[in-house]
């Protein structure tokens, strides 16, 4: 800020002060309601314009002392004239406190998470492969340091903070309005009546943080973001006021109202800056991949990243074009138009005591290393993967090593090598079992990861138990709650948990009559469930939540409601050609989820669960147009502006089809340059043909530049 603006702020502040307290109040003794209205309004103006520049920006355009006094100017006048309180006025910010556990609220839009990058081949191959789909030979990218904070979403309604959520399961989130409320560089109310739904993170300062850990002594908090996501989770927001939180924001997922239409993510930046919404400065475009690493690899260097005032932890990369990025869409978790660049993780080192072979319920077998405790990246690491065979092989690591340990993508903590220097000769081999640690069957080492084959080995059924329940979210039932029912013999399947009655749970340690209750009504509670709650809890090889949602409601689209037993009799309904094509889903999860889905075992579970009295739930699938419902497709050629891919996704998002090869059951043939024998073969057929401008026209799609809202 220029030096006369300074001295303007500053004189406008000393005049508004007063030498005393009793002065102050001398003072609003005689001032009329006028006079006290344009008082506050200023006061309101000035303490939000400090508390930007301050929390947002890290200046200060008056000092800190000042600012308190103009808000204790600003209380003691809405005090003497409450009339002229603002909802929206900076001492308005703390509300009450919440009496329960936080409420969970539906999002507008769907959120989703960030692949990673770990090296410029990554973000080379990312750039590949965005152009290999929308079959373009350059792509422009935006690029903003990653915020280490906590995911939230906004929604404005005519200009009105009404939710903030956090991100949840991507679904729902946790309500924290009343702690996000009290940020102090969030506007409450914006300068336009428009209606948007935005989403960034909620952080702490590295200055507040320190200063927080030295005040609350009886407290010691590991990382600014942990302190951060345990203050908007706080029921009292007094809680969160004191910790002093911080917005950046950087997706704008839906609009009402709003002219012009952003187009790209710099578009967003500058509607955000119209709209004092607080956003990351070191925001940059570039016009191709290499420009990015460039942008990357100038931030690796830590001296750098420590003159910030937050804390990052990557650099994200999005395509520029919001039109592009509509087109590119997401898989099953992830957005396919960004990428995170993760900065080199901190390495420690410490001695590798001993290994563990963990058998997982996929039946893969972990080796994992135990270490001397060692604090890397705010928290005490004690243990650390191996991966498998191979690596222990290449990395060439003993017992008793002294070990270099890394978090990969600052969360799975890696031993990284040894070190060799300072071996002293009592070092040991690591001997990789040749037999299940549990059962003792012989392992599969015909792939990387090496595993148990044995579908009853009791460590792979009591790890899947273990996953059921915490999938599940099942209250009562723990680890050592499954293990004592296992040991009784009282569960053989996930399906027993609902068989179970007081009697038997009162054979388990510390099982009271208020304990069996409160297991037993957490049970009935969950009769009620998901297909994709199912799917995911059930730890089918490669299906992970976001891969179970997209598959539940496939089925639910090709079959529509169906029970558990209507499940059994759909056996053999199901082929990997058509769930290969399901959006976010690869052959990799097809083949996976079609050998679940056709064995006996899958099939007696279904029984099982019906007989207990589970019952499937619904949720409502958006309608859309889906202008080729039931066509099936076939495509050949190659095309000016799509890919395979991209024709594939399009297809199937409108209801139809892709078949891989040409029969009299083909509705469509859709035909590109050099179409070769198959387009013969349809004429002979009689099959309708379509060329790529037919095809856009039907799907009321228009290739050129347009927008994501």
């Amino acid at each position: 800020m220029h030096k006369k603006a300074t001295k303007k702020i500053l004189s406008f502040h000393i005049a508004l002060l007063f030498s005393s307290h009793k002065n102050v109040q001398l003072s609003y003794m005689k001032i009329s309601k006028e006079d006290a209205q344009a008082q506050i309004k200023k006061l309101q103006q000035q303490i939000w314009e400090a508390n930007n520049a301050y929390f947002t920006e890290n200046r200060e355009i008056i000092p800190e002392s000042v600012r308190d006094q103009l808000k204790q100017k600003l209380i003691a006048l809405e005090t003497q004239f409450p009339e002229f309180i603002d909802e929206h006025s900076p001492t308005q910010r703390v509300g009450a406190a919440l009496s329960e556990k936080l409420p969970k609220t539906k999002h507008k839009t769907r959120r989703y998470s960030l692949s990673d990058s770990f090296s410029s081949e990554d973000l080379r191959d990312f750039d590949t492969q965005i152009k290999r789909f929308l079959k373009r030979d350059q792509i422009e990218y935006s690029c903003e340091l990653k915020i280490d904070g906590v995911n939230i979403t906004l929604w404005y309604e005519e200009g009105k903070l009404i939710k903030a959520l956090t991100r949840g399961n991507g679904i729902e989130g946790e309500d924290v309005t009343h702690a996000i409320r009290t940020c102090q560089n969030l506007p409450l109310k914006l300068p336009f009546p428009v209606t948007i739904e935005i989403s960034g993170e909620c952080f702490i300062s590295k200055k507040d943080f320190k200063e927080i850990n030295e005040k609350e002594v009886n407290l010691t908090f590991a990382n600014p973001r942990n302190l951060a996501s345990g203050s908007i989770r706080q029921l009292n927001p007094r809680v969160a006021a004191d910790r002093k939180l911080n917005l950046f924001f950087y997706e704008l997922s839906s609009s009402q109202k709003l002219t012009p239409i952003p187009t790209t993510q710099k578009d967003i930046f500058t509607l955000f800056d119209t709209l004092n919404i607080p956003h990351e400065r070191e925001f940059k475009i570039f016009p191709d991949i290499e420009h990015v690493i460039k942008f990357c690899e100038s931030w690796s260097e830590k001296k750098k990243r420590d003159q910030l005032w937050y804390d990052i932890d990557g650099i994200v990369i999005k395509v520029n074009d919001l039109y592009l990025r509509k087109r590119l869409g997401y898989t099953a978790k992830a957005a396919k138009y960004a990428t995170a660049w993760k900065f080199p993780a901190e390495e420690k080192y410490t001695k590798l005591l001993d290994i563990h072979f963990q058998v997982g319920r996929t039946g893969a077998i972990t080796p994992v290393g135990i270490l001397e405790p060692v604090q890397i990246a705010g928290s005490t690491v004690s243990r650390a993967t191996l991966h498998n065979p191979d690596e222990i092989k290449r990395k060439q690591v003993k017992l008793g090593d002294h070990v270099i340990v890394r978090k990969a993508g600052d969360i799975i903590p890696e031993i990284l090598e040894p070190i060799k220097n300072l071996r002293d000769k009592t070092e040991k081999n690591i001997n990789f079992p040749k037999k299940c640690p549990e059962c003792k069957s012989p392992l599969n080492f015909a792939e990387t990861i090496v595993r148990c084959l044995n579908e009853k080995c009791p460590a792979r059924h009591r790890e899947s138990l273990y996953y059921f329940a915490k999938s599940l979210k099942i209250e009562g039932l723990g680890n050592k709650t499954i293990d004592g029912l296992l040991d009784l013999e009282l569960i053989h399947t996930p399906a027993d948990f609902w068989s179970l009655k007081p009697l038997d749970l009162a054979n388990l340690p510390n099982f009271k009559a208020k304990k069996i209750h409160n297991l037993l009504q957490a049970l009935e509670d969950k009769k009620k469930i998901t297909l994709s709650e199912i799917f995911t809890s059930l730890g089918i090889r490669h299906i992970g939540e976001e891969n179970a949602r997209a598959i539940a409601q496939f089925l639910q689209s090709k079959w529509g409601k169906l029970s558990f037993i209507d499940l059994n009799k759909k056996t053999n309904e199901l082929s990997l050609e058509e769930l290969i094509n399901v959006d976010g889903i690869g052959k990799q999860v097809a083949d996976s989820f079609c050998t679940f889905f056709q064995q006996s075992s899958t099939q007696n579970l279904w029984s099982n669960f019906s007989k207990n009295g589970l019952e499937l739930i619904w949720p409502q699938i958006k309608n859309q147009k889906r202008t080729l419902e039931n066509k099936k497709f076939v495509i050949t050629g190659t095309f000016e502006n799509y890919s395979r891919d991209e024709l594939k996704k399009i297809i199937i998002q409108n209801g139809g089809k892709v078949l891989s090869a040409l029969s009299k059951n083909t509705d469509i043939l859709l035909v590109g340059e050099k179409p070769g024998s198959k387009l013969k073969k349809a004429k002979e057929l009689k099959i309708n043909i379509w060329n790529e401008e037919i095809f856009s026209g039907q799907c009321g799609i228009k290739i050129e530049h347009s927008t994501l809202f």
